[in-house]
């Protein structure tokens, strides 16, 4: 934890100076470089709260009924501040541009507005994403985005299991890892990539096994 937090703090120190810099040469292309200040101190936060959320302990006593998981918080902040700087940089090529009415001139004006209209349009879908329900967990089974619920009865092996990603072309050792919610429902495989979500890979192994431990007492009363 210490190293990416000591990392991404340069990194951020780096393009804070970079845009100050830039600020006596031109208002626009900075803008760039604090964006990109500001999108890694939110990976430092995103880097300390993974951390300390995985020191969460849940208990039949704390757990609400219903848990709901959305998309990270953290997660849409670093794709919305990622398409703006592509947002500036199409500003600030067609502020860039000397307006002459020819072919060519016309045709790049419409490239860069297209290209940045593209990443507005990004934004706002990101936004949108923010309030979205992905999953819900409850004593009555789980439920993805809009679908109907997987009952606790009709599920089978429900867990949180490990991916690692492993490229031909890769001379590394170090393979990605990603984790899924996965489970069997009436015999069809389920598998959910939940690394973009509001929760750890720990703390959803819990809620799954009180969630599941509440069916079953259910069922005994």
């Amino acid at each position: 934890m210490k190293f990416g937090i000591i990392f991404y703090s340069i990194l951020g120190i780096l393009a804070l100076s970079i845009g100050v810099y830039l600020l006596q040469y031109s208002f626009i292309l900075p803008i760039i470089f604090f964006i990109g200040a500001f999108i890694n101190g939110v990976f430092i936060y995103k880097e300390y709260n993974i951390h300390k959320n995985d020191k969460i302990e849940y208990n039949e006593n704390t757990l609400s009924d219903e848990v709901i998981i959305k998309y990270s918080r953290s997660g849409r902040i670093i794709a919305i501040s990622i398409y703006s700087i592509f947002v500036v940089l199409g500003i600030f090529f067609l502020s860039c541009i000397i307006m002459k009415f020819n072919f060519v001139t016309m045709f790049i004006v419409t490239l860069l507005a297209a290209f940045t209209i593209y990443f507005i349009v990004k934004i706002i879908l990101e936004i949108k994403k923010i309030s979205k329900v992905m999953i819900s967990i409850s004593g009555k089974g789980i439920q993805m985005k809009d679908n109907p619920t997987y009952l606790w009865n009709d599920i089978q092996l429900e867990k949180i299991i490990v991916k690692r990603l492993v490229s031909r072309e890769s001379k590394h050792d170090y393979k990605p890892e990603v984790n899924y919610l996965y489970f069997f429902h009436n015999n069809e495989k389920i598998e959910v990539n939940i690394d973009d979500f509001d929760i750890t890979d720990y703390q959803l192994s819990q809620v799954l096994k009180i969630c599941r431990t509440r069916y079953n007492n259910s069922n005994l009363l």
